[in-house]
């Protein structure tokens, strides 16, 4: 997951009197993506009614999971899978330039291709779901399949959530002196656990006093493991930072970016704190989930939308130059990247709606897929934060060592 791209400046195979001359990186173009670009991308007239069919999608699960019908079930699978795979072809079929113009006209008939190879798909595993013989089969594999798309968003969703929070980071990171001491990191890292685990238990006695059915369970063992699994998470983080960061957690410039990502971050991680300990005591609330679902998959489109935007500004500024810029970022582009999100968002739309709407005794039932869910949230969040702050430090030259190794105790290595 460690995306940066490293630079290549080694001059293997050259005669000892070759002089190679290094084209330097242009410093008058802009090192950030404004948000002008992204929101040019989510709301230009290109995209704007492709983004308008995944909400309508949305919005026809929401319907249909409200019924509890098994009819209910077999549309979300087949619609679900039918436009995940529609989009998905279509993304991939936008690198030939015929097909682009087709897909991304300023009106209603951009839709009309995406929504034929949708329509196809949907069609087919809608007969697959009626077969005679093999319906159950299919559709117990296409329910599991949604199954596993909804545990793997889980890791997909606390990755991607990472990136509105570093890039408001990373910009706040240049307004600090790049000599000195701070111990805003230090400090930030503590307390930002501890300053989301007191609004959260303020939010569990709002809703303790608005909801009966709650208000039993909001006792002092409640509020008690609320604090301890903030507190345990919060201390295991602060632990291997520490021993990541060493002496360098002091800079100005590192301590405000460790800072700012920490105070953002850990927001995300104490909502599925919440929910997980909620979910203990009552069924999983899919109210929550479902309103965290809306905001996930607009953060999903903007994080993907961001990454090919940067992918793209980083190989302009470095194109003249002779540093190495990888081949990999031509698989998601600024012209397909709105077809990849609606692809991948639909997916986890569908199997959020299938789970609120099936019976998934089969594998311990809704209540089990929440709790699941939440923790490998969680555990992949503690993660990130490393990795994030690991990213920093190595692509700023101040460590060298392997990513575990980084936080090991001097002593051990």
């Amino acid at each position: 997951m460690v995306e940066e791209v490293k630079e290549n400046t080694e001059n293997s195979h050259l005669d000892e009197d070759e002089v190679v001359e290094y084209a330097p990186v242009d410093k008058s173009k802009k090192p950030f993506i404004s948000q002008s670009e992204i929101l040019s991308i989510l709301l230009s007239r290109e995209t704007l009614h492709h983004v308008l069919v995944l909400f309508l999608i949305l919005i026809l699960f929401g319907f249909l999971s409200f019924t509890k019908s098994d009819l209910a079930i077999q549309i979300i699978i087949s619609v679900g899978y039918g436009v995940s795979l529609g989009y998905f072809f279509t993304a991939n079929l936008n690198r030939f330039e015929g097909f682009s113009k087709l897909s991304r006209t300023k009106d209603v008939s951009s839709v009309i291709i995406p929504l034929l190879i949708s329509s196809f798909f949907s069609i087919f595993i809608w007969l697959g779901l009626h077969h005679s013989i093999y319906e159950e089969n299919i559709e117990r594999f296409f329910s599991f399949g949604l199954i596993f798309i909804f545990v793997i968003w889980q890791f997909a969703q606390a990755w991607w959530m990472r990136i509105p929070f570093r890039e408001i980071a990373l910009r706040r990171m240049n307004k600090y002196p790049s000599e000195g001491s701070s111990r805003m990191g230090l400090l930030a890292n503590i307390f930002a656990p501890l300053s989301w685990a007191i609004f959260g238990y303020i939010i569990f006695t709002f809703v303790a006093n608005n909801v009966p059915t709650f208000s039993d369970n909001f006792d002092n063992s409640f509020a008690l493991f609320w604090f301890l699994m903030i507190f345990m998470l919060g201390g295991v983080s602060f632990y291997f930072l520490k021993q990541m960061h060493r002496d360098f957690w002091y800079n100005p410039q590192i301590a405000s970016f460790s800072a700012y990502f920490s105070i953002g971050y850990w927001g995300f991680l104490s909502y599925h704190g919440g929910v997980l300990l909620y979910s203990m005591y009552n069924n999983p609330s899919f109210v929550f989930d479902l309103i965290f679902m809306i905001i996930t998959i607009i953060l999903v489109i903007y994080s993907l939308s961001f990454q090919a935007l940067r992918t793209e500004l980083r190989r302009e500024n470095l194109k003249d130059t002779n540093y190495y810029i990888g081949k990999a970022g031509n698989f998601i582009s600024k012209s397909n990247v709105i077809f990849y999100a609606i692809s991948f968002t639909t997916a986890y739309g569908a199997s959020n709606f299938f789970l609120a709407t099936a019976d998934t005794s089969l594998i311990g039932g809704i209540q089990g897929v929440s709790r699941i869910s939440h923790m490998i949230v969680i555990i992949s969040g503690i993660l990130v934060i490393l990795i994030v702050n690991y990213n920093l430090l190595t692509g700023r030259g101040l460590i060298s060592d392997g990513f575990v190794e980084s936080m090991r105790n001097p002593k051990d290595n």
